[in-house]
This record gives structure tokens, C-alpha cells and sequence, in this order.
């Protein structure tokens, strides 16, 4: 068995001064917008010159997909293991509605990780439109939302427990679709972003429910 060889001196102070950039970048983006953050300010709260800053991060946009590139790490693992355990609670008999309810599962876990501060979070949602070098780590995380809702139609249709005229990958885009367009008019119609799970739950029950088969009793 092999073992990862220790870091030495240097990288470990490389590795702190990296990680007192990304927590003070965190802090910042917790109570302030995107736009109203400096350099000077991350560089002053991590306590590093600003030189110093550039050496490891080039922009602003580079320290947002840094916070919340792995924040929504994070709520993806979750959503991995609550699913696991909705399918777990259910055993071998789910039904068609089972299925259902594990997608509602997921968006409401993403619901809930824009609800944290709706502008800089739709800010970094809206980065994997931007072509941009930095936006293959996002386009990467929906689509991995969107394999795991694919997954589950495709499961349920192979029970016989949702309609088969529809496309898993084409449902799973359109859940993500609905999350994406609630995200992105909020903002615009002056809808309160706390309840945008008001607005999203319904639109994925349109999308979903007709594929639920009625069951013979």
C-alpha cells in the first residue's frame, strides 16, 4: 500500500496562504455582493499582500468559483446520500411517485443552496454560460444534477412505474431548466428569492407527475 508523500514546509505555507485567501474570500461573499468586493479587501483580510494574492488567484471570478465552486461540492454530496437513502427507505417496491419526489428532493437542496445569498449564488450559476476557463467546474456540476435526475427516470421507466414516451435525458434538462429560469427571473420580476421553491416545486410537478403510471390495485 502505497502512501501520498508528506508535504514539505513550503507547500504546507502555500496551502494556508491559499486557504486564508479562500476563507476570507468566503467571508466577504457572505455579506457582500460580488461587485462590491475588491482585491484589496481579500488580500487585507487574509492578511497577504496583494502581490501576493495575485500569485494565486487572477480575478475576482477566479475566488467566486473557488467558495462557491466547492460549496456546491458540498450539496451535491449531500444530495448524493440523501437520494441514496430515499432509496434505501423505500426498498423494492418504490412507486411511481417515489421517483418523483426524489427529483423534488434535489431541487430543493439546490433551491436552498441559492437561498444562502441569491445574488452572488445565481452570479456563480450563471458562470457556466460564460464559456470562460473557468467554467468547465460548473457546467460539470449540473451536469452532474442532470445525470442523477436522468438516472432516476430512466429507473423508473425501466419499473414500469413512469411513462417511457418520455426522454430521460430531455426531462432531466428541462428540471434544469426550471431551476436555471427561476434563478434568473427572480432578480428581474422582483419575486422574493426565499420562495423560490414556491416557484420552482410546482413547475417540476407539472413536468413530472403525468409521468407517473397509475398502478393496478
Amino acid at each position: 500500500m502505497t502512501t501520498a508523500p508528506e508535504m514539505t514546509a513550503r507547500q504546507r505555507g502555500k496551502q494556508r496562504k491559499r486557504d486564508a485567501i479562500q476563507a476570507a474570500a468566503a467571508t466577504l461573499l457572505q455579506s457582500k455582493q460580488f461587485d462590491e468586493i475588491t482585491m484589496r479587501e481579500v488580500a487585507q483580510l487574509a492578511e497577504v499582500g496583494e502581490a501576493t494574492l495575485f500569485r494565486y488567484v487572477t480575478s475576482k471570478h477566479e475566488l467566486l468559483h473557488m467558495v462557491y465552486g466547492d460549496e456546491l461540492d458540498a450539496v451535491l454530496d449531500r444530495i448524493d446520500a440523501q437520494d441514496a437513502a430515499m432509496v434505501a427507505a423505500h426498498g423494492d417496491a418504490p412507486t411511481g411517485t417515489h421517483f418523483v419526489e426524489r427529483i423534488r428532493a434535489i431541487y430543493l437542496e439546490r433551491c436552498a443552496f441559492y437561498r444562502r445569498n441569491p445574488a452572488n449564488s445565481s452570479r456563480y450559476l450563471r458562470e457556466g454560460f460564460s464559456q470562460s476557463a473557468l467554467s468547465a467546474r460548473n457546467i460539470a456540476q449540473g451536469d452532474r444534477t442532470i445525470e442523477l435526475v436522468r438516472s432516476i427516470v430512466a429507473d423508473g421507466q425501466e419499473r414500469g412505474l413512469l411513462d417511457r414516451r418520455a426522454a430521460p435525458l430531455l426531462v432531466a434538462q428541462n428540471c434544469h431548466a426550471i431551476y436555471m429560469h427561476e434563478i434568473d427571473r427572480t432578480p428581474v420580476r422582483g419575486f422574493d428569492p426565499e420562495r423560490i421553491w414556491d416557484r420552482v416545486g410546482p413547475r417540476l410537478d407539472a413536468q413530472l407527475r403525468p409521468l407517473v403510471l397509475a398502478q393496478p390495485a
